[in-house]
């Protein structure tokens, strides 16, 4: 049990340590065309969130409805950023965007990681998975999988920066 624990803890140190190597250079497109990268992402005033999704993912979608929901109300006690990461590869891109629009995610900022680097680089192998940094770009939480109340726990931890 303690070697599975501690494999388990390398894992995810590694995949902090790739993405802080790694990741933060990757490109990746902007639902309005454009381009930027999570190193982009720290601002040192506001905390974000990272959320790895995919179109046919019926808990990544269950999720982003939770969070959009609140979403407005959470601003108003602590603001933090959402950027929603989409795995769809080019293929896809249309219809993620089409999604995105009937959805009514108001208030996420969506990219799009058609080649996988990004989600290469922090080591995503299971959708939704979710990262919460602090306002310098310090990972302080992540969660992998989804089922209802997870969306609270992800605010107290974002209260709690």
């Amino acid at each position: 049990m303690r070697r599975i624990l501690s494999l388990l803890c390398l894992a995810l140190c590694a995949g902090s340590l790739a993405f802080a190597q790694n990741g933060s250079k990757v490109e990746l497109q902007t639902l309005d065309g454009g381009k930027t990268t999570p190193a982009e992402w720290v601002d040192g005033q506001t905390p974000y969130v990272v959320s790895f999704w995919f179109v046919r993912c019926r808990f990544c979608l269950e999720e982003m409805d939770a969070v959009s929901e609140v979403f407005e109300e959470w601003q108003e006690e602590k603001p933090f950023r959402f950027y929603a990461v989409c795995t769809d590869d080019s293929r896809s891109l249309a219809r993620a965007k089409a999604l995105i629009k009937s959805r009514g995610w108001d208030g996420f900022r969506f990219v799009f990681d058609v080649n996988r680097e990004l989600t290469r680089a922090m080591n995503v192998t299971s959708c939704p998975y979710v990262f919460l940094y602090d306002k310098d770009g310090k990972l302080v939480y992540s969660h992998l999988g989804y089922t209802p109340g997870d969306e609270e726990i992800l605010f107290e931890k974002i209260k709690a920066l």
